[in-house]
């Protein structure tokens, strides 16, 4: 059972996130920049090559989550009065874009968020084709938007909205898995411009 209440509005999974940081991390901004990711590519030796802003952002947490002490988790599992103030004691403030995805892994370990939930929040969403409806079209889309091409789609995800726990909580109360099928036919997907 959820436990439910208004924690108010959830960000756009496209709104633009500020320039932020915190004593625990940086903000989102060094990874939704353009400009930073042209210079990435520039300094590259000849024949390199730069990983998406994804891994780069999940290296950087992994090199960060090493140097924080282990959470010792609560018993109960799911949408607990336990667990939410839990959350609320180890996440309060502002959030670095660090301690925004641990408190994502960690509802996930508690049990409040699926994985699904958290593939979604953090953009890493993988949704198959039907197989009985593929045709052998391919359709190519142009974006004018250079985020599209520099940044990989990195940011749409709605976790580079959260500037807070009750971003991440609001955005997991609105969130509908029945709304995100893992299959979906080629025509729904041509329409929701994931082809």
């Amino acid at each position: 059972m959820r436990i439910t209440g208004k924690f108010g509005a959830y960000p756009s999974p496209y709104s633009m996130p500020k320039g932020r940081r915190t004593g625990n991390g940086p903000g989102w901004e060094q990874y939704l920049d353009v400009e930073a990711q042209k210079r990435k590519m520039e300094a590259l030796p000849e024949g390199g090559s730069l990983s998406s802003v994804y891994m780069q952002f999940k290296e950087d947490y992994r090199a960060w989550k090493a140097g924080q002490p282990e959470l010792v988790l609560p018993d109960s599992r799911g949408w607990t009065e336990e667990n939410l103030a839990f959350l609320k004691e180890h996440y309060s403030g502002d959030l670095s874009a660090f301690e925004a995805y641990d408190a994502l892994e960690t509802m996930r370990r508690m049990g409040v968020i699926s994985q699904k939930e958290e593939n979604y929040a953090t953009g890493s969403t993988m949704i198959a084709i039907d197989p009985s409806d593929i045709n052998q079209c391919i359709i190519v889309r142009d974006s004018a938007d250079p985020r599209d091409l520099w940044l990989g789609g990195f940011h749409k995800a709605p976790m580079a909205g959260f500037r807070d726990l009750e971003d991440i909580l609001s955005w997991v109360e609105e969130f509908r898995t029945e709304d995100h099928p893992d299959t979906i036919p080629w025509a729904e997907a041509v329409a929701r411009g994931l082809v």
